[in-house]
């Protein structure tokens, strides 16, 4: 009888729980004041403050628990000692803050259903309002069709023309997705890079199918059909000046060649940083044997181990290791399981860290991305061919084994300069004319330097003519993948040590017969770290009016796919493996907007972004 009234007992329980679960959503803020539980007779309410028990049935509920809270001197209590509880709860703005705090940390959207989450905003203020992770999804996508609006507002109410950057990134679900980025010059004179698009980019990759993709992207909005590049683009040049492979991914890709024929000291050195890396015993004894080296060794910090898909982890750990030379070398000795790394191989790597600190030094100038480039992308290439066309004369038989490879990699993508960022160099007022003379004396006999010199200059001259009789906008696209934020963006261009050898007074002027050439004859402009060529740019825009419509133009195309390495950054951060179900729609809602409330701020110190835009990836290397 016993087991027949227990069982009794718990299907009369069973079935009220499912007539309280299946009840009316409760819906007044007097509830956030109370715990409800269930028993057998019904829905009961306990005073978050006091611990009173009253029945929460209907309206009379609802009734009883107000009066109480009224009267309750523990919940006085509270508020007296809580002000932030007498703050006026805003439910919209409460969501808001919601979406954006999601947005900006990249949070899963359930994280609004998170009980200790919604205690702690209970505990903060006990008039918020539970939301669902429906209700958040909801808020997110409305702050991307209103901030999208605004996005595309701004671009159709930019005089200038638009350049687009565009790249692919595999998630770690195996999907292909495929970032869009603009960049502009705005009426301000601001460098502006906004990421358009974040789209999952179903297969196959081939040219046609990211043309038509990227065909497609455009449409969206309004870009193609604004800024038509085949019905009416006014520059006499051809369509090839207008698709620039990323100038940082070209320079992986030949640096990598060398260093597959990398020296065995410096294999050497790698096996014994790895060593010592390898666990914390290891550790200790490479500190200890740096103290007993004393003023020998200037090592700090610890070792930068290189992987083999980014060669400038391979100069930085070379770089490290030799100012810790006295210290390994006592390590080595005291371990006896490494093998001696000798004073000519010490030699050798110190040639081979030398030959490589240039490489590196441009690579930093070429992923800079917020300050233009286009200006610095042909002295820097010059000066790689000159590097390279001057290592057969280096005495170190590894740095000989090492250009050999990177020369003929060089030469299958820079053999030919991109014109139209040629013009970039001679809109700098601190280098011009004279210093394109400079760079290609270094390569050239004279007759070659005056016809390459003419060559820029001709065209230089045809498309500020067009530019004169044309201003309309138009679009360049700049492509990596095919082949392998917010305003005030600028920063100086800091290129004093790929150009240290040139002299400003060295070239003859021209006789100045427009506007060109009397820009050209004007003083060189003293280079200095607070330069900004934009605001220089800014000041001529009276006196030079259609050199500086061209200026806004060419310096806005940056020259590395870097502004899309952040959106991939972004995307890593919301699509990862504990959110791998998340929609490709989500996906692209949360990357883009937080690219347009918070821009790149977020990522400028993220060394992940700069490492994925200075090295080639691993499908770089394997495509070659």
């Amino acid at each position: 009888m016993a087991d027949q009234d227990q069982q009794n007992f718990d299907v009369n329980e069973s079935t009220e729980k499912q007539k309280i679960g299946k009840a009316k959503k409760r819906t007044s803020t007097v509830w956030n004041h109370y715990d409800l539980i269930t028993k057998i007779d019904g829905a009961w309410a306990v005073c978050k403050y006091c611990k009173h028990e009253m029945k929460a049935v209907g309206h009379v509920g609802t009734t009883n628990a107000r009066r109480h809270t009224e009267k309750c001197d523990a919940y006085a209590k509270f508020v007296e000692t809580n002000p932030a509880s007498n703050v006026v709860y805003d439910h919209d703005t409460y969501v808001r803050m919601f979406a954006e705090s999601i947005i900006y940390h990249g949070y899963a959207l359930s994280m609004v259903e998170h009980i200790k989450t919604r205690d702690l905003h209970r505990y903060l203020n006990p008039k918020v309002q539970d939301i669902s992770r429906y209700t958040i999804t909801k808020h997110v996508m409305g702050e991307h069709e209103k901030y999208k609006k605004i996005i595309f507002d701004r671009l159709h109410s930019v005089s200038s023309r638009i350049c687009l950057t565009c790249d692919g990134w595999t998630a770690c679900t195996s999907r292909a997705y495929f970032a869009l980025t603009a960049h502009f010059i705005d009426n301000d004179w601001k460098l502006n890079a906004l990421i358009l698009n974040f789209r999952r980019f179903p297969p196959p990759h081939d040219g046609e199918s990211i043309f038509q993709f990227v065909k497609s992207l455009l449409n969206e909005w309004d870009i193609e059909k604004r800024n038509d590049v085949h019905s009416s683009s006014p520059l006499p040049l051809d369509g090839k000046y207008f698709h620039i492979r990323c100038a940082a991914h070209i320079l992986n890709l030949i640096v990598q060649k060398g260093l597959q024929m990398i020296d065995v000291s410096v294999k050497k050195l790698r096996e014994v940083v790895r060593f010592i890396d390898s666990s914390d015993v290891r550790l200790s004894a490479f500190d200890k044997a740096i103290l007993d080296c004393g003023d020998r060794t200037s090592f700090r910090g610890k070792f930068v181990l290189d992987v083999t898909t980014r060669w400038n982890s391979t100069y930085n750990m070379i770089r490290r290791a030799l100012d810790a030379k006295e210290a390994i070398e006592l390590f080595i000795l005291r371990e006896r399981e490494l093998e001696m790394i000798f004073d000519e191989e010490w030699e050798t790597i110190g040639n081979i860290c030398d030959f490589l600190e240039p490489f590196y030094d441009i690579t930093e100038l070429f992923s800079g991305t917020r300050y233009p480039t286009s200006n610095s992308y042909l002295a820097c290439v010059i000066n790689i061919e000159k590097l390279l066309y001057d290592s057969h004369k280096d005495p170190s038989n590894a740095v000989r084994k090492m250009a050999k490879p990177m020369w003929e990699k060089f030469d299958k993508y820079w053999s030919e300069y991109s014109l139209i960022l040629s013009f970039g160099l001679l809109l700098d007022p601190r280098y011009k004319m004279a210093c394109l003379n400079d760079l290609y004396s270094s390569l050239y006999v004279p007759i070659a330097v005056e016809g390459k010199i003419n060559e820029i200059h001709n065209a230089f001259i045809a498309l500020y003519e067009c530019y004169a009789k044309n201003s309309q906008a138009h679009v360049v696209v700049q492509d990596s993948s095919s082949n392998s934020g917010p305003s005030n963006l600028n920063r100086p261009f800091k290129a004093k040590r790929i150009l240290k050898n040139f002299n400003p007074h060295s070239c003859s002027s021209r006789t100045a017969k427009s506007d060109v050439d009397s820009y050209l004859n004007l003083p060189f402009v003293v280079d200095h770290d607070g330069f900004d060529i934009l605001e220089y740019w800014k000041a001529q825009s009276v006196s030079y009016p259609t050199l500086a419509l061209m200026a806004r133009d060419i310096l806005a195309i940056p020259i590395t796919s870097v502004a899309s390495e952040s959106a991939f950054s972004a995307g890593g951060r919301t699509l990862n493996k504990l959110r791998s179900s998340l929609l490709p729609k989500n996906v692209e809602i949360l990357v883009t907007t937080r690219s347009w409330l918070f821009g790149f701020e977020a990522e400028e110190n993220d060394e992940e972004v700069l490492s994925v835009a200075r090295e080639a990836t691993t499908d770089d290397v394997a495509n070659e």
